[in-house]
């Protein structure tokens, strides 16, 4: 992948430049303009190709889509002094500028040649596999090549590029998902978890209804860009990106991996790590991690946040199950007023105790695999190790009281259950630090205050079901 886009949208690039000997600038423009990052209209180069080719279909008479694939794709067109001596003095939509259309609109002619190199990479891009689609839309527009025929035509443009973004820009979901977050921050890059909650709130208000968990994760995936992108200001200088050997496809697999990540993949992967015997892990358990970890990091460095969607996010869910279901357990009514909300001293009490699970099955799995009479052991690390041999027959879990199927089942558990019971950790530390100097009980009660009213307004049509 080069520049966010991959190798099928280079080659289309590399086509329509080499082809019509493009600038550096106009080349830039272009690669611009396909992947979106045109601001603050990403469509107004669409908007002004529909103009300049329903301006030129007036000028040359055009009868159909053909002739208009003929001046988009003509070499002898692709430079302002050749389109000037071509159409200079042919109508009245020509000045000594350029070009001036329907609606007060105009462009130069080198804007021209511009426009007309996107228009040759739409429609040959690809392999022309979308050339007759487009030549019809362009007969369309020969037939109406008025304001109202090009609006029509730039329409269509604009979903086909996004869908060809959709298709050849890996990091193009990672701008979309960014958009709501970056128009919120008005160019921070800093957030607290007040930010997230006022976010969520901002588009609820706009009857988007997401989930607090799912705009959560986005601000997940928003820090690690930040702080992936943050890191090249170092790299500003030409110098110091000349010492970096290879920097350019180092950022490019950076951006890829985080385009294709999502929080919650690296917990699932070490839940599935777990064998199904011996019952290290409970299926509540199990869910607990699940629902504590999935935002990580935000679980050891925005404890509030894990607490809102752990709390809240549930009662969102439980709000959608309802209405897609049409009924069964609470109503609408309670569920909008959180009645089902779990207290963040609850959460807390449940992450402690998910600690001192994975601690004691950490000092079981240790005792396993070293003998306590072992050499060099210090008298509390045998002490220690027996206590935890001791330890396993008071575990009525499936598989304990196997010692071959205990043995291999924890061999097999080793490297996810230490990163699980050291992140559970982090969590209960993360959270006993909010709660030193934000108080669990007085910030739950706040927080169903806010979620009580923002779920009451999103959900008030459905609210008396």
């Amino acid at each position: 992948m080069t520049g966010g886009y991959d190798e099928r949208c280079a080659a289309d690039l590399a086509a329509v430049a080499e082809g019509r000997d493009l600038s550096r600038e106009d080349r830039a423009w272009l690669a611009r303009v396909v992947a979106g990052a045109v601001r603050p209209n990403r469509d107004k180069p669409l908007w002004d190709l529909a103009h300049a080719l329903a301006a030129l279909a007036g000028l040359t008479e055009a009868r159909d889509g053909r002739d208009l694939v003929t001046l988009a794709l003509d070499p002898g067109l692709a430079r302002a002094d050749r389109l000037e001596a071509r159409f200079a003095g042919t109508g009245t939509a020509v000045d000594a500028r350029g070009l001036n259309g329907a609606s007060g609109w105009r462009t130069t002619w080198a804007g021209l040649a511009r426009l007309l190199a996107l228009a040759e990479f739409v429609l040959t891009a690809e392999d022309l596999s979308h050339f007759p689609t487009l030549s019809g839309w362009l007969g369309d527009l020969a037939a109406a090549p008025d304001a109202e025929g090009a609006a029509a035509f730039s329409r269509r443009l604009a979903r086909h590029l996004a869908a060809y973004r959709q298709a050849h820009l890996p990091l193009a979901p990672l701008e979309r998902r960014f958009r709501a977050i970056l128009g919120f921050l008005d160019g921070r890059r800093a957030f607290t978890d007040d930010d997230i909650l006022a976010c969520w709130r901002a588009e609820m208000s706009e009857g988007e209804r997401p989930g607090f968990r799912t705009v959560a994760e986005h601000f997940v995936t928003f820090e690690a860009a930040s702080a992936l992108l943050g890191g090249l200001a170092e790299l500003s200088a030409p110098a110091s990106l000349d010492a970096v050997e290879g920097w350019e496809e180092r950022l490019d697999a950076s951006l890829a991996d985080l385009a294709a990540a999502e929080p919650a993949e690296a917990l699932a992967a070490l839940l599935e790590g777990l064998p199904e015997g011996p019952k290290i892990l409970t299926g509540a358990e199990r869910d607990d991690l699940a629902e504590f970890l999935r935002l990580e990091p935000f679980h050891r460095t925005r404890p509030l946040t894990t607490l809102r969607a752990a709390s809240f996010g549930r009662v969102q869910s439980g709000l959608a199950n309802r209405l897609r279901r049409g009924g069964g357990g609470l109503s609408i009514a309670e569920r909008t007023a959180c009645a089902d909300a779990e207290t963040y001293p609850a959460l807390a009490a449940r992450a402690e105790a998910l600690t001192a699970h994975l601690d004691r099955m950490l000092r079981i799995a240790a005792a396993l695999r070293v003998p306590a009479d072992a050499d060099g052991l210090a008298p509390e690390m045998r002490d220690a190790l027996a206590a935890a041999l001791a330890d396993i027959r008071r575990v009525r879990r499936a598989g304990f009281d196997d010692p071959a199927r205990l043995a291999a089942g924890f061999a097999a558990a080793d490297a996810a259950l230490l990163r699980l019971a050291a992140e559970a950790g982090r969590l209960a530390r993360a959270i006993d630090g909010l709660a030193r100097h934000r108080p669990l009980d007085a910030a739950f009660a706040a927080d169903r205050d806010v979620f009580a009213r923002t779920f009451a307004e999103a959900y008030a049509a459905e609210a008396g079901a």
